[in-house]
């Protein structure tokens, strides 16, 4: 029954799936606008910078995130339901790892850049808090949470996608028990928080059509939309370079250093799946602009639609540094790390100093979840 229901997920996540999927795959690889100096840059106003986020990329991401947190708590059920010391139970401890780590890489597509009801609703801090706190998954075990009213009184720091990776590497859940019972419990709350977010996205976006529709412009939602856009962007850069990166190395002290995601292996490529995100919508990816309304309109883009392409180029100079030193890195070698978080800061200072002015967006503070 078990293998019936993941198989029905599974079908049903890909065929949810495969109409995002293959707008990415029809995409040509990463890199600036090649012919903008040949081919005009249709007009950008902050609406259609809005509308193309929330069409061609929060509502999607969000969408994905959901299918794949869909199939996350059957995953670990599996898990619990396998005779113990069983090859079985192997074979689902292995399934409910990989499912995580579809998961963590559908998230962190979504919410690098956490705009609209990623910041309503905290998202990332409910379900992506840092550090994680082994004593306090450890009472919320013992307190036997059984329902999403329970779960809602467990401390963020023991939930979420860094507790429950602590629950399948750092000390594998054994079959049957109550920890095993709790990570169910903890992958249901995952699950319900990306469900609510793919509804919060669109609701937005059916309410931003609404208002095209009826010729209807919110001026004042609009600007706070945009600076929310850039700023984000900006945090989501510094989040990278600080909490991620710098923060870790420098607080080891000669030990290893506690990276996010070490638990399951998976810093570089977390590092990876954030500043693909920061990338694509920083960097146009394609040979021509679209056209208002039909389109992701990048910040590199949005500058060129308003004649400044100096600044444009100086950004995508800098994020071609970054990609550079994120092909060299590796957590062995902390000086790789530094290396991609000063290329990081570079780029932040572009945004800052270049960018935000251009687009006549005023930056303000961007904290990050957690501590």
């Amino acid at each position: 029954m078990t293998k019936k229901l993941l198989a029905g997920q599974a079908a049903a996540r890909a065929a949810m799936l495969l109409p995002f999927l293959m707008a990415g795959t029809a995409a040509p690889p990463a890199a600036a606008q090649s012919d903008w100096a040949r081919s005009a840059v249709p007009v950008y106003g902050p609406t259609a910078v809005l509308q193309g986020l929330n069409e061609h990329w929060t509502l999607p991401h969000a969408r994905a995130f959901a299918a794949e947190a869909q199939a996350l708590p059957a995953a670990v059920e599996a898990r619990c339901n396998a005779g113990p010391a069983t090859p079985a139970a192997g074979r689902a401890l292995e399934g409910a790892r990989a499912q995580w780590r579809r998961s963590v890489q559908a998230w962190e597509r979504l919410s690098t850049v956490a705009v609209g009801p990623l910041v309503e609703r905290r998202s990332l801090r409910q379900i992506d808090f840092a550090p994680t706190r082994p004593a306090l998954i450890e009472k919320a075990v013992r307190a036997a949470p059984a329902d999403a009213a329970a779960m809602e009184r467990v401390g963020t720091p023991a939930k979420g996608l860094p507790a429950l990776e602590w629950l399948l590497w750092s000390r594998p859940v054994a079959p049957g028990t109550p920890v095993c019972r709790y990570a169910v419990q903890v992958a249901r709350d995952i699950q319900r928080e990306a469900d609510a977010l793919a509804q919060a996205f669109a609701a937005q976006a059916t309410a931003a059509a609404e208002h095209d529709a009826d010729g209807e412009v919110d001026e004042a939602s609009v600007v706070a939309g945009s600076t929310e856009f850039v700023n984000q962007w900006v945090g989501g850069v510094e989040r990278l370079r600080w909490a991620q990166m710098e923060k870790p190395l420098r607080a080891a002290a000669g030990r290893a250093p506690d990276w996010p995601r070490a638990a399951s292996g998976g810093s570089v490529v977390s590092w990876k799946a954030q500043w693909e995100a920061l990338r694509g919508l920083g960097v146009f990816a394609g040979g021509e602009a679209p056209l208002a309304g039909q389109g992701l309109v990048p910040l590199e883009t949005w500058l060129r639609s308003k004649g400044r392409n100096p600044e444009a180029d100086r950004l995508v100079a800098a994020a071609r540094q970054v990609d550079a030193r994120l092909q060299r890195i590796d957590t062995k070698r902390p000086p790789t790390v530094l290396a991609a978080a000063q290329a990081l800061a570079a780029l932040k200072r572009v945004a800052e100093a270049d960018v935000a002015p251009a687009l006549e967006v005023s930056l303000g503070f961007s904290d990050a979840d957690g501590d």
